[in-house]
């Protein structure tokens, strides 16, 4: 084999490999993610254990972490691991919450990703035996008056073991019937009808379900309907200052007020601070108050507040002319 054929056949070796080295390789293809476990359900629960079930995921399951809430200051952190679809855990605390969730991971190679968590499950262990009642409530005070609610506040019962909450109580027809709960000392009636009277009262139950004796009852009447959205504008003075606030009211049947606004007379020489619930735009004398997002939509029977602290000049006049939407006057 003469020179210029070994030279053109290490060329053409060359050139093969720069060639096979200089292709580029495709693009590796991402694991895909096993679906969502099923939210887990509790199917037994005791004072010191709890049981857990939950729907399984599609693709190659290896098997599922158990994660948990157990009220220390770590978050989510994982409890076990395990092939099935059900879980127990013991030891618990009587009359404590526990919080769980369930993820899956797949199979080592299978192609498969970790699953997203699932939907979480707050379960409480049953309570150690207990037939001591709480103490009676104190005598529930009405606030917050409308035409379909009002809040009911009170002072809290005690308990041997603890207050799990509170249930109010309306008389009709001479029957005293459970209406709504909370498991503080605020509870909050809906769904009432205008210009009625109500009597309500107040038990305290513990998680043994055992109920105090009933609170003294209170009566009230719920508001009047009116025939359009009204407001008031209150004024506290102080030394050379003011704090203004503007109480809006729906008291009607079925009107739902959007996008309001309350303008009204500020004299320039006013320096407000501290807007709360709103935002204040001014032009020389003529301002504004905005409602924040969260009340700028007053259903019927619904009320919202809104307001600011100032000061001004000695002689200066006070904020005047309020009205709601540029066309009803605030009293």
């Amino acid at each position: 084999m003469n020179s210029l054929h070994v030279r053109t056949g290490l060329a053409a070796f060359a050139l093969g490999v720069l060639a096979a080295v200089a292709v580029p390789a495709g693009p590796v293809a991402a694991d895909t993610p096993l679906s969502t476990p099923g939210t887990p359900v509790a199917t037994q629960v005791t004072t010191t254990s709890i049981s857990l079930s939950w729907a399984a995921s599609s693709g190659r399951v290896a098997n599922y972490t158990v994660q948990i809430i157990d009220g220390s200051l770590v978050p989510w952190h994982d409890l076990a691991t395990t092939t099935a679809t059900s879980f127990t855990q013991s030891g618990l605390s009587p009359d404590t919450v526990y919080e769980y969730r369930v993820i899956a991971n797949p199979v080592v190679g299978s192609g498969y990703a970790v699953s997203s968590p699932s939907g979480y499950i707050a379960v409480t262990t049953a309570p150690l035996p207990d037939s001591t009642p709480p103490t009676t409530p104190g005598t529930p005070v009405a606030y917050s008056v409308s035409t379909i609610a009002v809040t009911l506040n009170f002072a809290p019962s005690t308990d041997n073991n603890r207050v799990a909450g509170y249930v109010a109580q309306v008389l009709v027809n001479d029957v005293w019937t459970d209406t709504a709960t909370n498991n503080i000392t605020t509870i909050y009636l809906r769904n009432l009808t205008p210009n009625t009277s109500y009597t309500v009262a107040v038990v305290a139950f513990d998680p043994n379900g055992n109920r105090s004796p009933r609170s003294n009852p209170i009566t009230f009447t719920t508001r009047q309907l009116q025939p359009q959205p009204t407001c008031k504008a209150q004024l506290v003075t102080f030394y050379q200052g003011y704090l203004l606030t503007v109480t809006v009211e729906n008291m009607t049947a079925s009107t739902t007020l959007t996008n309001w606004a309350i303008t009204f007379t500020l004299p320039a020489a006013h320096t407000p601070s501290y807007p709360f619930n709103s935002t204040l735009t001014r032009n020389g004398d003529h301002a504004t108050l905005t409602p924040a997002v969260y009340i700028a939509t007053i259903g019927p029977g619904g009320t919202a507040n809104v307001g600011f602290n100032a000061t001004y000049p000695a002689g200066s006049p006070l904020p005047s002319g309020f009205q709601l939407n540029g066309a009803i006057a605030c009293a």
